[in-house]
């Protein structure tokens, strides 16, 4: 029950603490031993597990001849239990605004920031730094049928899902002698993903590609270096971005 599971999870419940949950649900009221035998959890493993839903408030336990039997609260009480954790949410909100404030000030002379990652797993790790963010357009000059060789097509297509689902916009331009790779993969022609993509100039050919977003530039090397790196300063991101921009309306849109 995709519903169930999706308010289960603003709990932090595990799998298998969501599972006893839906067997309550659909089982009313219940002792352990009849949770055990339904759920194939030993009954000791069912004490503790009722026990995290009583503590979050999920689940209440009555008494009947001295045994103990337990059901789901009503809809209402969830109401109640959901409103709590909203306040929660606003209330961490208005710290973070002024951590933020904080951090500005502590970082306003601060020096560029360099973080570097090797390896497949780690360059992927690097990707997805672009997804912390929402609602924002990033300039990328990106050799396509490298990258996908290097980070995987599968995880490409993911990564871009994410990214246009967060409004993530992408200006990107492709070198010239790569443009097959955009016919094996529907991610890359997929109008959805909020990508608008030109093929570089004649004779300007890159196998290290780079992003620009916020005041980060992303760079990713070859498959044989297998290397890249995040550089967080505002003039270096400006600086590139100019770069960019100026082969970018060299740049032909891609039909």
């Amino acid at each position: 029950m995709a519903k169930l599971t999706q308010l289960l999870s603003l709990f932090g419940l595990r799998e298998i603490e969501m599972k006893l949950y839906e067997t309550l649900f659909y089982g009313k009221e219940m002792g352990a031993s009849e949770l055990a035998k339904q759920t194939n959890i030993s009954r000791t493993s069912v004490y503790d597990l009722i026990k995290r839903l009583k503590d979050e408030g999920l689940v209440t336990e009555s008494q009947k001849n001295g045994v103990a039997f337990y059901s789901i609260q009503p809809p209402e009480k969830l109401q109640l239990l959901l409103a709590e954790k909203e306040k929660g949410i606003l209330l961490a909100k208005s710290g973070l605004s002024l951590l933020q404030t904080d951090y500005l000030k502590q970082t306003k002379t601060a020096k560029p920031k360099l973080q570097m990652f090797e390896g497949k797993q780690e360059l992927q790790q690097m990707m997805k730094d672009l997804l912390l963010y929402r609602d924002i357009t990033v300039c990328a000059l990106w050799p396509i049928e490298t990258i996908n060789r290097l980070l995987t097509a599968e995880f490409m297509a993911e990564f871009h899902k994410k990214r246009a689902e967060k409004n993530i916009a992408l200006n990107v331009i492709w070198p010239a002698g790569q443009l097959l790779e955009t016919k094996k993969y529907s991610f890359l022609k997929d109008a959805t993903q909020k990508r608008q993509a030109r093929v570089a100039p004649a004779g300007v050919d890159f196998s290290l590609g780079y992003s620009i977003y916020s005041n980060t530039v992303r760079f990713i090397s070859s498959s044989r270096e297998n290397f890249g790196f995040l550089v967080e300063s505002a003039e270096l991101s400006a600086m590139m971005k100019s770069q960019w921009e100026i082969v970018w309306k060299l740049s032909k849109p891609v039909k």
